[in-house]
């Protein structure tokens, strides 16, 4: 095993022992892990020279000697889909997709496999930093020995995600990783991130994966990712949460923004949002949302599990009540849908409610929500206008997430 901080800096020689200058990176295949260009830098100048033009690569004699016939070429810094070490990796943020994590590159450990060098872990430790730090300082066998009774933190390359702007990409691979991640570890991520990467990581996400992080994310964080984004990839991430949620966010952007990114989304969703936007933040109506399921009154058990059946899957974990409504919209009562289950299909929805409905209205404050669902037990309390019209649903996690903020 040896480290990049052993080979950057090591003297370069041509097949006849003259001194071509010093090894300045190494430039690695993304996708096959393994080091295909050795950069050199001398005689005032960046070159290079594949690999397999190197005849002798020694860390420990501190030599790197060029096969006969090689000669360096000119150095562009390479294609899109290559990776220089130095220049991308050492002393960046990486996600570390196995521990769920952003940490600092401190050193990088490579190995030798036949004629080839291969990329095997990043090091986020202090043996790492120490390495670094005392590279060249202190011959190679003392600082090894040193290195090796200090915490040694490595993290295996195929869990590494590339996020630095303007470095590499971040790989598919890693991609497909943080996509099966728990939004709530993703969030974490993004929350540890500067606001270009976020921006980086959130683009390369789907609109519905990256809308369950960004759920998870601080307010602050939450805000400062839409308003860097495009409005229309806006308008697509925000659509994907429920309106009271795209409302929390869309409330802390500057109403430039806001409105901009409104006139983006689907006429529907944004009516929805809008109407939310105009209650205050303490409010019933500013803590519910517009995106749940009611009954008619004047369905039977079997139509209602028939319509139950369709709803978007999302809503069917706070699905413990359904709020019943009459012909003209307004709040005719609530039935548990516990009670549902067992009935018999034939028979009126209206048999199963119970009618003190427990609802507030919208402008009712905070504090008198969070009275009612301690004082019944409830997870999740219907909201209703003035007039009697059911216009939403505040679920208990709603009441719980202002809690826990402080608010």
């Amino acid at each position: 095993m040896v480290h990049l901080s052993e080979i950057l800096g090591l003297p370069v020689l041509d097949a006849e022992g003259a001194r071509l200058g010093r090894v300045d990176d190494l430039r690695v295949d993304s996708h096959r892990a393994f080091v295909d260009r050795l950069v050199l830098r001398g005689n005032g100048g960046t070159s290079s020279v594949p690999w397999n033009e190197v005849a002798t690569f020694s860390p420990e004699n501190r030599r790197v000697a060029l096969a006969g016939g090689a000669a360096p070429a000119a150095w562009n810094g390479g294609e899109s889909e290559t990776i220089c070490l130095k220049r991308d990796v050492l002393d960046r943020q990486i996600i570390d997709t196995q521990g769920r994590k952003v940490v600092r590159v401190n050193d990088i450990a490579l190995e030798s496999a036949g004629d080839r060098l291969v990329l095997k872990r990043v090091e986020v430790g202090l043996a790492g930093a120490v390495r670094r730090l005392l590279a060249g300082v202190i011959a190679p066998r003392l600082l090894r020995r040193l290195a090796e009774g200090l915490s040694q933190q490595g993290i295996p390359w195929d869990y590494v995600g590339m996020v630095e702007p303007g470095s590499a990409r971040i790989r598919l691979k890693v991609h497909q990783q943080l996509a099966k991640m728990h939004p709530a570890d993703l969030a974490d991520i993004l929350e540890d991130l500067g606001r270009v990467e976020r921006k980086e990581i959130v683009s390369a996400l789907d609109p519905e994966t990256a809308a369950q992080a960004l759920s998870e994310a601080e307010p602050s964080v939450q805000a400062a990712v839409v308003e860097a984004m495009h409005a229309d990839k806006a308008a697509d991430l925000l659509e994907e949460l429920a309106p009271d949620e795209a409302a929390d966010i869309l409330g802390d952007l500057p109403e430039e923004r806001l409105q901009a990114v409104l006139d983006a989304m689907e006429h529907e969703d944004a009516e929805e949002v809008r109407e939310l936007l105009t209650f205050r933040e303490d409010s019933a109506g500013g803590l519910m949302t517009t995106d749940f399921f009611r009954a008619r009154a004047s369905w039977t058990v079997g139509e209602t599990l028939a319509a139950l059946q369709k709803v978007n899957e999302d809503l069917i974990p706070e699905l413990d009540e359904i709020p019943l409504e009459d012909d003209d919209g307004k709040l005719f009562g609530i039935v548990p849908l516990v009670r549902l289950v067992r009935a018999s299909g034939g028979l009126p929805v209206t048999d199963f409610m119970r009618r003190d409905t427990r609802a507030v209205t919208t402008s009712a404050p905070f504090k008198e929500v969070v009275e009612r669902f301690e004082k019944y037990h409830l997870r999740a309390l219907a909201v209703v206008d003035d007039f009697g019209d059911l216009k939403g649903i505040i679920n208990i996690e709603d009441v719980l997430s202002r809690l826990v903020k402080g608010d």
